[in-house]
């Protein structure tokens, strides 16, 4: 029989350590990897007495391409924006403003938005197309504060489908309105849930513009 090479056998044996401790690293830098901060927008309203709007239909909203992600993007006065990787929407931006556009709408008017539900015509509806050209988290360069800054325009349209395309009436309308306002962040500036608290704040001020605006083209004022 042989003799094994002693140096042979602990080079062997080395590189057997060697390779076990490479892989216990790995995966204590996989394990160690941060988990992510998921978030969500929500809405909450008071409804409106006097509506009398039954069904709308909120259509995808409009939103720029450097927002319109899962992660969550800060940006400076300087125009400078850093992507949250660990901090996240639950979906994308522009569909959770949709999202929470429409569920604000349906609880604010009592109304029900047919875009996902199936539902039918035969009933006066209203179609709400919304554009977001800013819907943005900013803080100034000292990182002092925070606010929302909004800009956003919407068109609604009536359609009454007892009115044909011959007849001469006004009574398919449409009004166009815009909106911009900076909302300020509250309490701690530097916490992920005071900026989205704030970011729901916002989207409500848009929701009872958009609701005002619907009553209003309803009651042909």
């Amino acid at each position: 029989m042989k003799k094994i090479d002693k140096k042979l056998f602990d080079a062997a044996l080395t590189m057997r350590y060697a390779g076990a401790l490479s892989t216990a690293i790995l995966l204590s830098a996989c394990s160690s990897s941060p988990v992510p901060n998921y978030y969500s927008l929500t809405t909450q309203v008071s409804p409106l007495a006097n509506s009398k709007v039954t069904v709308i239909e909120v259509l995808p909203v409009g939103l720029p391409d450097r927002i319109n992600r899962a992660p969550i993007v800060i940006q400076d006065i300087t125009g400078k924006s850093q992507i949250l990787d660990n901090e996240r929407w639950t979906s994308t931006l522009g569909a959770e403003l949709r999202d929470n556009l429409s569920a604000g709408l349906q609880q604010k008017l009592g109304a029900v938005d047919r875009y996902n539900s199936g539902m039918v015509g035969g009933k006066i509806s209203y179609r709400i197309a919304t554009d977001f050209s800013r819907f943005d988290i900013v803080h100034s360069t000292n990182q002092t504060n925070e606010k929302i800054e909004v800009s956003v325009a919407w068109i609604v349209k009536r359609n009454d489908p007892t009115i044909t395309l011959d007849q001469n009436s006004t009574q398919n309308q449409q009004l166009a309105c815009r909106m911009s306002f900076a909302q300020d962040v509250t309490g701690n500036h530097k916490q992920m849930q005071d900026i989205v608290t704030t970011a729901n704040t916002a989207l409500n001020r848009v929701v009872d513009a958009v609701a005002l605006s619907i009553v209003s083209l309803d009651s042909k004022k």
